[in-house]
């Protein structure tokens, strides 16, 4: 009664904002020509209707100019008359030098890439579509290009063109030290496989929520994330936010936005399912932060801005297709490394290494900052489920763990009751060691906690379910198949989730996945039976939609592990449930339900992670801070390779401000106690 009252309030016109139809999108299609002065990029729409062009100055590219003083935008769009005779033009005016020459055609710009010598710009050449959200394809990556803006020097006649060869065979033979180190930036950026794991699309926000995306135009305050609505991308999922950023500073926002697609890092996983006659679509998507990105070992904790190690945001999207646009749900869940300082030193000879507290925070900025960021993205409440051991003989997670908890007291300390932090320990080796406890059952109880806290979104809800599971059909607009509903009758109002649920264990992998999987097929449920799909809010264990989440998150789980850890993941989904095998990276006791994994494959799975983390993981951590920008080659800094550590890379608030204070305390020491009083030069 109270959402019809509301609906009626808010009227069918408010509510027919909810969207997810294709908005206007960028430029779709590239190609690139040069002529010996010049590089232009010509963009065009899907329909070839509308072409831009951007214009690049080689001879001044290789210098020490920024990107904006060298790139121009036409102010103006061309038809496919109007650029054919303007490239005919540029070609007859640089005939004499070569002309104009096509160099390379694709589907995407990903931006500029520069280190110590010239500008790389990145395309998209080959793209593969994965799966859909409503109207809009989402695609991965199958082939990129990387193309020098290099100035070229004219040549008139055979002998100058044979000294040119003769001095480039010979500038390749004895490359000076420059040379080399650009190769190999070059070649540390070129490391991260983009034909793996990165995803893109032209007319949806990948890098927000699907809440987000959908409730943007409403004129109600406030979506659950924080910030402005009209923000065109998240840069906290955009892993490609470096090299679009000088262009976006060359032109003006929304010129770069339609240059640039927004790279998403992480999982894009999509399933059909037909339920009763009618057809829902199951997606999983998987954004992995590229703040405090990295490998294993060498990234854990949280950074002194509050960022931590394997952020992933996991949305779970559920669609029901109908004439229209049909109807849409989703459940969100994040996973995390623990938000305090902590390491874990590895090398060849330890395979599983000791964890350490490296820095004292006694006020725990950096915990406080981290779950403030979780409210201004999503919400309160924020739930966390701590998968560590909280009991061992020879501690070891209990270090961390303790340290956890102490962080989230102090915490809730300095911050009214709506924005406290509600805490839930889960130890599975504990739980699994009595007989009378089971491990699924006990999250199945956190499943019901958190979805009863945080709810979930729905764009038409046609029923309500209640806490105890009961469900209830509305009388708002609900009578008729997705799709079919009569627009002039008044809908229920969107249901919105509000907080989040925040799991972790030790790798944040294995462990995280099982839960993250028992939470998903609760929430599910409950998103079927508000969709109007089930008369029921709960899933039969052995039931289609239940085999398929369970596929779902089984791949995801692999891909973010191999992206984090090297390796698949050592617990799977199987059987009627989640299961856990014992042993492995992430170290949990064997449950007492599921399928359990074999232990050759589990011993593979191992020895994958131990020759991951002991042999490629440095290499494949410079990578990752080159492409990121975290690192920005100098002539005037040691490179990347030399340095012994990357703390300061990700921690640059300790550096600046040590150095800020250290330089305040100087100056004070100095106008106090050591200038003479006729204004002569201090003592040193």
């Amino acid at each position: 009664k109270k959402l019809a009252a509301l609906a009626r309030r808010r009227g069918p016109a408010t509510m027919s904002n909810l969207s997810c139809e294709p908005t206007c999108s960028g430029l779709e299609k590239f190609v690139l020509y040069q002529t010996m002065s010049h590089l232009y990029i010509v963009g065009c729409d899907k329909r070839q209707a509308s072409y831009r062009v951007l214009k690049i100055l080689r001879a001044a590219a290789g210098g020490d100019c920024k990107l904006g003083d060298v790139a121009t935008e036409d102010s103006c769009a061309y038809s496919k008359v109007e650029l054919k005779e303007m490239l005919e033009m540029i070609h007859e005016g640089n005939r004499t030098h070569g002309g104009l020459s096509r160099v390379a055609t694709g589907y995407g710009l990903l931006g500029f890439a520069r280190f110590l010598d010239c500008y790389y710009v990145i395309l998209v050449t080959q793209r593969r579509k994965v799966g859909q959200i409503g109207g809009n394809a989402v695609y991965g990556i199958k082939a990129t290009e990387m193309i020098a803006i290099k100035p070229e020097s004219a040549r008139s006649g055979d002998q100058s063109l044979i000294k040119s060869l003769v001095s480039d065979v010979n500038r390749r033979l004895n490359p000076t030290q420059r040379e080399i180190a650009e190769q190999r930036y070059v070649g540390l950026f070129q490391f991260i496989d983009l034909t793996k794991d990165f995803f893109f699309s032209y007319t949806y926000d990948l890098t927000r929520t699907l809440q987000h995306n959908m409730t943007s135009a409403l004129p109600a305050a406030g979506n659950g994330e924080g910030g402005p609505r009209n923000a065109p991308r998240k840069a906290m999922y955009t892993w490609n936010d470096h090299l679009t950023r000088e262009l976006g500073d060359a032109l003006d926002a929304r010129s770069a936005a339609r240059w640039t697609l927004a790279l998403t890092h992480g999982a894009f996983v999509q399933r059909k399912c037909t339920l009763f006659g009618r057809v829902v679509n199951v997606t999983l998507v998987a954004r992995r932060s590229r703040h405090f990105a990295g490998t294993r070992y060498l990234k854990r904790g949280v950074s002194d801005g509050g960022k931590v190690a394997n952020d992933v945001e996991l949305e779970q999207i559920a669609h029901e297709e109908g004439v229209r646009e049909g109807v849409f749900s989703s459940f969100v869940q994040v996973r995390g490394s623990i938000p305090t300082f902590w390491t874990q030193e590895t090398s060849v000879t330890m395979p599983k290494p000791p964890i350490v507290l490296n820095r004292v925070d006694p006020t725990y900025a950096a915990s406080r900052a981290h779950f403030g960021d979780l409210i201004g993205r999503y919400g309160a409440p924020v739930m966390v489920l701590d998968l560590t051991k909280q009991s061992e003989k020879r501690e070891r997670e209990m270090i961390v763990s303790h340290e956890f908890r102490r962080a989230i007291e102090h915490v809730n300390a300095h911050v009214p009751a709506p924005r406290r932090v509600r805490y839930c320990a889960l130890d599975f080796s504990q739980v699994s060691k009595h007989r009378q406890m089971n491990i699924l059952k006990a999250l199945e109880d956190v499943a019901r906690w958190t979805l009863y806290e945080t709810r979930f979104f729905c764009s038409r809800p046609r029923a309500e379910v209640s806490p105890g599971g009961d469900v209830s059909r509305l009388d708002v607009g609900v009578g008729d198949h997705a799709g079919r509903d009569d627009p002039d009758r008044a809908r229920a109002p969107p249901l919105e989730q509000r907080g989040v649920m925040r799991t972790n264990c030790i790798d944040c992998l294995d462990r995280t996945n099982v839960a993250q999987f028992t939470v998903g097929v609760h929430a599910l449920g409950r998103m079927l039976a508000t969709m109007g799909v089930f008369k029921s809010a709960t899933l039969e264990s052995g039931s289609q939609v239940v085999l398929v989440l369970m596929e779902l998150y089984s791949t995801v789980g692999d891909l973010i592990s191999l992206q984090y850890g090297g390796s698949e993941a050592h617990k799977k989904m199987g059987g009627t449930g989640p299961s856990a095998s014992a042993g492995g990276g992430d170290d949990a006791a064997r449950a007492d339900f599921g399928a359990v994994a074999p232990k050759h494959q589990e011993l593979l799975t191992s020895i994958r992670r131990y020759y991951s983390n002991a042999f490629t993981d440095r290499l494949k951590q410079d990578a990752i801070n080159v492409f990121l920008g975290n690192f920005v080659p100098s002539d005037a800094e040691p490179p990347l390779w030399e340095l012994e550590s990357d703390y300061y890379l990700h921690n640059f608030h300790v550096q600046t401000g040590t150095v800020l204070s250290m330089r305040a305390r100087r100056e004070s020491w100095l106008s106090d106690s050591d200038s003479d009083a006729d204004g002569a030069s201090p003592r040193r």
